[in-house]
């Protein structure tokens, strides 16, 4: 097995799981990712992350990047401007259809992954973090701050998370969005298994008022794919609903209809000037950490 494919398994969701702890597992998902950019299609946002410059007779030791002078013999330290970093706004669905796990984890724990390595990757960079855990059911608001225990009190919260209640994800959105006072990036993370218009309604609103929106759409392959066969009785995880219905007869149509949707999203927050990923919850999380920085990228380039 190559160094490469060492890399790539370590960022396996189901490698992930055995880890345990989130705080482990944020350090792994983002050393992993950061490690291979080099050798992957993201290797642009690289330079971005540590925004090196050469070392200057003065400047503090501690911003030296040691790992980058083992590599290079050369001495560069790590530039950040603190005071114009805008805030990253992490919302999170963890309302009760993020209970699916057709495998060894559910979209919650996904969820849960994807924004420990937001957190992490964020904090390391100097931004300031909230996090909002919304559904029905339950809210858990972290107003923003900035390091390490502020990190630790974000994933304390996200490891004691559990999927209940129903999306109703537009005035959640505008109730959370309504106390901001300053614009920065919002990052959402959901199944969107809510009213299409009132997603994307809330998510226009976002952009008109000038924040920077990534929408990460968790969709397990099984689900998009319907990957059962013969007479099932399905059963909606947040209303309780039940319907037996022969998935082979209905899969045609069906995937149309996710395909429909997902198409839908797609071109209304392209419209919307908003980032939009279907992410697959059994493939690395890689892809949204590049997605992520490149958004932090462009915001910084205004």
């Amino acid at each position: 097995m190559t160094l490469s494919t060492q890399r790539e398994r370590l960022l396996e969701p189901a490698v992930l799981a055995a880890i345990g702890r989130l705080d482990l597992v944020a350090r792994v998902v983002v050393e992993g990712f950061l490690n291979g950019l080099h050798h992957s299609p993201y290797r642009g946002v690289a330079q971005e992350f540590a925004e090196h410059r050469p070392y200057i007779a003065g400047d503090e030791l501690r911003r030296i990047d040691w790992r980058v002078f083992a590599r290079t013999d050369r001495l560069y330290v790590k530039d950040f401007d603190e005071e114009t970093n805008a805030p990253v706004r992490l919302l999170l669905d963890v309302s009760a259809s993020l209970a699916y796990a057709p495998r060894t984890i559910s979209k919650l724990d996904y969820a849960r992954y994807l924004c420990a390595a937001l957190a992490y990757l964020s904090i390391r960079q100097n931004d300031r973090v909230s996090l909002t855990c919304f559904s029905t059911e339950q809210r858990r608001s972290i107003p923003a701050s900035g390091g390490q225990a502020h990190l630790h009190k974000l994933l304390a919260t996200l490891q004691q998370l559990r999927p209940a209640g129903q999306t109703l994800m537009g005035p959640s959105i505008l109730r959370e969005a309504a106390g901001w006072k300053r614009r920065g990036l919002v990052i959402l993370i959901s199944d969107l298994y809510d009213d299409p218009p009132e997603v994307i309604g809330a998510v226009e609103r976002l952009r008109r008022v000038g924040h920077d929106v990534i929408v990460f759409h968790l969709l397990d392959r099984a689900e998009r794919e319907l990957a059962h066969r013969g007479m099932i009785e399905f059963r909606d995880l947040e209303t309780g609903e039940t319907l037996l219905a022969d998935a082979d007869q209905i899969r045609r149509a069906y995937i149309k209809r996710v395909d429909a949707t997902i198409e839908l999203f797609e071109q209304e927050f392209a419209r919307a000037g908003t980032d939009y990923i279907a992410l697959d919850t059994s493939e690395p999380l890689d892809k949204a950490l590049a997605i992520y920085l490149r958004r932090r990228k462009g915001r910084r380039g205004r």
